[in-house]
């Protein structure tokens, strides 16, 4: 009874859709239903199972639609689902179809505006190279009036550059607002006199002379940037993976007055990260980077007063040549070494250790972005070097003070060594999408003959990306606990007392810090 109700149903949905076919339709229907009148109008389902005179010949069975026999399309014909349920399926499979379309669709077009954003493209473009804000608390005991707490825009950078033309592929000018005040023109004795004020940190010209050399002889960059090796001081600030500077670019502070006499406490600064450089750069068989060149050796001091008598600047020095090769084994996983060799004058403590004589660096990094597991990545870098003088200023002796006049150099010099290990992963799916947990471990001995002074820090870290297209956009928060140990200012008979509880580098830290970016 239940198969005639249905035969019914059906015959009558067939029957309106031929009174509602145009009449050219059913013309061309009608030699079809000719041919059919033989077969009872049963269903499909009921067709299959059913048999029929020879002579009369069976049912004509559905035309499927493209895409072949799906699941549905044989419970439909075996009569485990009705006509208006097999239609709800397929309409329902294409809405999913059409959505999943739409995402892809959009997915693709947000990425294709992202590629067209104008880096050199046009001859003047502007970004927002970082924009930090970054809560801070150390442990370390604080003179009265002061917190060990603290809230600050850690760094406020605007970057211009554009594209002249082939020649000159590119142009670049980094502006600080957080750098504005002024700073000292680095004389050899005497108090320092400021003379200038930071508003920028990077500003150079790419200059590709003869165009068939590329990418063998690529460029050469004059100006003051990035030191160009190493990874760290190579990296934007905006694009590093843990918040605190690594103590190979600059180290040391607390322990008391007199600290500096023996280069283990106080500021010293391993690898300064920016420099006055004039360089050659280029790449050889797509796997072999090199950069050679020569650079000031004094940090910067940009816009630096120029003496009318001498034609120096306060910030000149010594000039030092400098070069690193770095093989890639993949577009993103590589190894380098690096060498500085110079000269340095003992020009105050923003270079500590660097007294005057002979300066060396020898470097060598190395970078694994694993492929077998994506987000993954471990860097690492060594550095050591020798510097000049033993601390000191000249005319003061090696161990401690002396009288007005007594002379000398200071002392034969020291050799310092510093290395880190670096290690993250970025999760790309599951609930902690886009969470990057981050390790790192690192040492600095400021004096390889000298015991009791070594620095070590191990940085814990989470960071999560709000959007992550680098180096174009990066929005970003970051937590880091730092776990930071000093054992001393070293050895001797002048060596100053050391309060650890006052000493930042001997006390733990906790930073946060968001970060917007967009180039």
């Amino acid at each position: 009874m239940r198969g005639l109700q249905r035969t019914v149903h059906i015959a009558a949905i067939l029957t309106a859709m031929a009174l509602a076919m145009p009449q050219s339709e059913a013309r061309a229907a009608e030699p079809r239903r000719s041919q059919d009148q033989g077969g009872s109008p049963v269903a499909i389902a009921q067709a299959t199972t059913t048999s029929t005179p020879e002579g009369q010949g069976s049912a004509p069975a559905r035309e499927l639609p493209p895409g072949g026999t799906s699941i549905e399309d044989l419970l439909l014909q075996k009569g485990t689902i009705s006509m208006d349920e097999w239609i709800q399926i397929r309409a329902e499979q294409e809405y999913k179809v059409a959505d999943q379309s739409r995402r892809i669709d959009s997915l693709e077009e947000w990425k294709g505006k992202t590629e067209l954003l104008p880096l050199l493209r046009d001859k003047v473009n502007f970004g927002l190279n970082a924009l930090q804000f970054l809560y801070g608390h150390v442990n370390a005991r604080v003179p009265e009036g002061r917190n060990q707490d603290s809230l600050s825009i850690r760094r406020s950078e605007l970057l211009f550059w554009g594209k002249i033309s082939d020649t000159i592929p590119r142009w670049h000018a980094l502006m600080e607002f957080q750098s504005i005040n002024l700073t000292s023109n680095t004389p050899t004795s005497g108090a320092s006199t400021p003379t200038s004020a930071t508003f920028f940190r990077e500003t150079y010209i790419d200059v590709r002379p003869v165009q068939a050399w590329a990418p063998n002889l690529n460029m050469i960059r004059l100006g003051i940037f990035r030191m160009p090796f190493g990874i760290f001081t190579e990296t934007s600030g905006g694009l590093r993976d843990v918040i605190s500077s690594p103590y190979l670019t600059s180290i040391g502070g607390g322990g008391g007055p007199g600290q500096n006499k023996n280069g283990t406490g106080g500021a010293i600064e391993f690898i300064q990260e920016r420099d006055y450089f004039a360089d050659v750069r280029g790449k050889i068989a797509n796997r072999l980077e090199y950069v050679v060149g020569v650079m000031n050796n004094n940090n910067y001091q940009a816009n630096s007063l120029v003496s009318t008598t001498s034609g120096l600047g306060g910030g000149n020095q010594p000039k030092a040549f400098y070069s690193r090769v770095r093989l890639f084994g993949n577009d993103v996983s590589f190894v380098s070494f690096t060498t500085i060799q110079g000269h340095s004058n003992n020009a105050g403590t923003l270079i500590n250790g660097r007294g005057k004589g002979s300066f060396d660096r020898y470097g060598i990094d190395a970078r694994y972005t694993s492929k077998l597991l994506p987000g993954f990545m471990v860097q690492g870098e060594y550095w050591q070097g020798h510097d000049g003088a033993n601390a000191t200023t000249v005319g003061t002796a090696a161990n401690g003070d002396c009288a007005s006049g007594c002379g000398g150099s200071g002392a034969p010099g020291m050799t310092r060594r510093t290395w880190y290990v670096l290690a993250k992963y970025l999760i790309t799916s599951g609930p902690l999408e886009n969470f990057e947990p981050t390790f790192m471990y690192e040492q600095f001995d400021p004096n390889t003959s000298m015991g009791n002074d070594m620095y070590t820090r191990s940085i814990v870290g989470l960071t999560y990306y709000f959007e992550n297209f680098p180096p174009k956009i990066q929005s970003k928060l970051q937590f880091n606990y730092e776990f930071r140990h000093h054992s001393g200012l070293g050895t001797g008979p002048n060596t100053p007392a050391f309060d650890s509880k006052a000493d930042p580098f001997a006390q733990n830290a906790f930073f946060v810090q968001f970060q917007v970016r967009f180039m």
